[in-house]
């Protein structure tokens, strides 16, 4: 007779689960409700929003603190409604009528012999990617259905002749652990918050990596989701110095503040751009608050450039991300409302993408997102537009480490 499986109690259970007295996963909505059609509720658990910590942080975590204004209390809530949205986005596509197949041992292998060292041509990244992620992945199951996500998402880029395969199973793995993922952000801890850590960096380089040249795509709804979930990573703000110090530090990159006097050349012109966006901005009608919340994006642009400017090693990938992580949290909101300066500011941002864009994580995001801001923006804001339009069409780039460039 084999021996009887462990498990694990269910202490926080949905209500309907509670009601019918069975195991409930603790996801929102919860496996079992998703499989009889429910409506998966949790209206007896109350959770406690966490204080925000007082000390300060080092100064090599600059870029990714939160901008002014903004408490970690709001972030969470931001966060929780990003992930809210992503995950239903991903209900529609993904049905949960299973959690392991045969097909994720190959997931696994490709993971580990090709994907993980597209990420950085580091020898101590590629390390955290290879073998400290998976290691705490063991421990936590979410964790390990992100790493499957991400493997298959690059053999749906490497293997295009099943591209909508792997595309689907990278879908199932993402929504999978971003149930169990959803509901442990809430309480991080020392433990945990190494797994949330690697977790929240798979969901923005995935958010990235997705495909938008279909027919259904929306490029700028895409950068949206990207922006939101960016900032979620600061949730984690307290838990920071301990990451750093932990097999995992050499992901949280390093502090390029002392680069942010260089000048302009990988991004040529673009000194000049700012000036003519600085002075655009003081005629715009615009709020008092509208004002400073896109004078701190143009200033957070500029640094962000200048950060880049010395970078030649794929490592630096991820500097496409420091953006989305310092502008305040109603930049985002002036987007979604398709307002015109910020629109502009991110048709800006495609100049970042674009040097990259010889990564797969990358590679077409900037034309994309800069065609449908083009088609939304006003005529009147049109010229302000020219750099951009230029830079993406001609200006440089930075070769990724083993990815030839197709273009």
């Amino acid at each position: 007779m084999p021996p009887r499986r462990s498990h694990k109690k269910s202490r926080n259970g949905c209500d309907q689960c509670k009601k019918r007295r069975v195991k409930c996963d603790e996801a929102d909505p919860c496996l079992n409700c998703t499989r009889r059609s429910l409506s998966c509720s949790y209206l007896q658990r109350i959770v406690t929003p966490r204080p925000e910590p007082a000390k300060k942080h080092p100064e090599r975590l600059v870029a990714c603190t939160p901008a002014p204004g903004t408490s970690l209390a709001e972030i969470s809530a931001q966060t929780e409604a990003a992930l809210d949205v992503f995950q239903r986005s991903l209900a529609d596509t993904a049905y949960f009528v299973r959690e392991w197949n045969g097909q994720d041992p190959e997931l696994m292998h490709h993971y580990c012999i090709s994907t993980c060292i597209t990420l950085s041509d580091q020898e101590d990244v590629q390390h955290a990617w290879r073998t400290e992620v998976p290691k705490i992945a063991y421990s936590y199951e979410f964790l390990m259905h992100g790493i499957l996500s991400l493997s298959a998402l690059h053999l749906s880029y490497v293997k295009p002749e099943k591209h909508s395969h792997y595309l689907t199973s990278s879908t199932f793995h993402m929504a999978l652990g971003l149930q169990t993922f959803r509901i442990i952000l809430r309480k991080p801890t020392k433990e945990n918050c190494f797994a949330l850590f690697a977790f929240s960096s798979i969901i923005v380089a995935w958010i990235c990596a997705v495909p938008t040249d279909s027919k259904d795509a929306q490029p700028l709804s895409s950068v949206i989701e990207m922006f939101n979930l960016c900032r979620g990573i600061i949730t984690l703000l307290e838990f920071f110095p301990l990451i750093q110090k932990s097999p995992l530090g050499p992901l949280m990159g390093q502090d390029w503040s002392e680069k942010e006097h260089l000048p302009l050349r990988l991004f040529h012109g673009l000194d000049g751009q700012i000036d003519r966006l600085r002075s655009q901005l003081t005629v715009e009608v615009l709020s008092e608050e509208e004002t400073s919340i896109l004078e701190h994006a143009i200033d957070e642009l500029k640094k962000t450039c200048q950060r880049i400017e010395p970078a030649h090693l794929p490592s630096a990938c991820g500097l496409v991300y420091v953006w989305p992580l310092s502008v305040r949290a109603g930049f985002v909101g002036l987007i979604e409302q398709r307002q015109p300066f910020a629109l502009v500011l991110l048709a800006y941002y495609c100049a970042q993408l674009y040097v990259f864009r010889s990564f797969w994580l990358i590679e077409k995001r900037a034309e994309s997102l800069l065609s449908e801001v083009l088609a939304v923006i006003p005529p009147g804001y049109a010229d302000l537009l020219d750099w951009p339009r230029r830079f993406c069409s001609h200006g440089p780039g930075i070769t990724a480490f083993g990815q030839p460039r197709r273009e």
